[in-house]
C-alpha cells in the first residue's frame, strides 16, 4: 500500500501522456515538517510573497515555545507550498510531498497522509501534520492531490 504514489504518479503520467499532456517534475525542498501546527483546519496553499508567508508561518507556530525563526527565501527566485492535515485525535498521522510536477496549465502537488492502522500505539495526543516546501518561482496555478496511506502495526 505505500507505493500507492508512485503507483498514481505512473497512472497520472500515461494518462496526460495519452490527452498530449507532458507532467515534468518541479524540484522541490522541504523547509518544515512535523507534527505540531498551529494551524487547527486542513489546508493547503502556495504562497508568493514574503508578508503572506511571515503571516501564515506566525500562525503556524503560534503554540510553539520558542517558535522557530521564519525559514529564509527569496520571493524573486521561488514560491512556498504549505500544508497542513487539520486536528488529529492522536499521535501516528504524518504529512510529507510526495512529488510536484508541471502539467500544461497548472502545477500538481501530490501529498500523502500517513495514519496509524488497526493495532498502532500512538501518543494520546491531538497532532497537527504539516509540510513546508520551497519551489522555484513559477505563476501556474495550484492543485493539491492528497493520498491516504495506512501505516501497519502489530497484527495487521
Amino acid at each position: 500500500m505505500k507505493k500507492l504514489p508512485m503507483l498514481r504518479g505512473l497512472i497520472a503520467a500515461v494518462a496526460a501522456s495519452a490527452c498530449g499532456v507532458s507532467a515534468e517534475p518541479v524540484p522541490f525542498a522541504v523547509l518544515a515538517q512535523g507534527t505540531q501546527s498551529g494551524v487547527e483546519a486542513e489546508r493547503a496553499v502556495a504562497i508568493f510573497d514574503a508578508a503572506a508567508f511571515r503571516s501564515l508561518w506566525s500562525e503556524h507556530v503560534s503554540e510553539l515555545e520558542p517558535a522557530p525563526p521564519v525559514p529564509s527565501v527569496d520571493f524573486s527566485q521561488a514560491v512556498v507550498i504549505a500544508a497542513f492535515a487539520g486536528s488529529r485525535n492522536t499521535g501516528g498521522y504524518g504529512l510529507s510531498v510526495a512529488g510536484v510536477e508541471s502539467k500544461g496549465d497548472r502545477l500538481e502537488v501530490e501529498l500523502v497522509l500517513t495514519r496509524p492502522g488497526t493495532g498502532c500505539m500512538v501518543p494520546q495526543a491531538i497532532t497537527r501534520p504539516y509540510v513546508w516546501g520551497r519551489l522555484p518561482k513559477f505563476s501556474l496555478p495550484v492543485a493539491f492531490h492528497t493520498s491516504t496511506v495506512v501505516r501497519t502495526c502489530g497484527s495487521e
